[in-house]
């Protein structure tokens, strides 16, 4: 009889505990489900080190971009991430940009960026 008392309360504490314990969506708290990221794929060759002789991709590491060093500078989402063209809203930017492609808009979006603001990477080096 006692078991029986307690085993709705038991399972309705088991239950709310659960539900206390998920993560709530983080775009709705305002912070970001992925902070750091790698880009990679996007492109075979990276540009030339010398004349006509292409840096590829074994030559230098991926790149690591923290969205909320981004985020902390003021750059909105859509300063990168983009809907035109995308309505499955893929994240895996080397899909359409790849090739000299990927690399002009990589290198576009963030090494242009970068010298516009002053700030963050410029070099090579500094990214990869």
């Amino acid at each position: 009889m006692e078991f029986k008392k307690i085993a709705p309360i038991a399972i309705a504490v088991i239950i709310g505990g659960i539900i206390a314990s998920c993560k709530l969506d983080p775009r709705s708290t305002g912070e970001t489900s992925t902070d750091v990221v790698t880009i990679t794929k996007t492109t075979r060759a990276y540009g030339t080190e010398k004349a006509g002789e292409p840096v590829y991709k074994s030559q230098v590491g991926a790149v690591r971009m923290s969205h909320k060093a981004h985020e902390d500078k003021g750059v909105k989402c859509v300063e990168c991430h983009h809907k035109e063209n995308n309505p499955d809203r893929e994240k895996k930017c080397a899909k359409c940009h790849y090739g000299e492609n990927g690399y002009e808009t990589m290198h576009g979006l963030c090494v242009n960026c970068h010298i516009k603001r002053r700030e963050g990477p410029q070099k090579c080096k500094e990214c990869h």
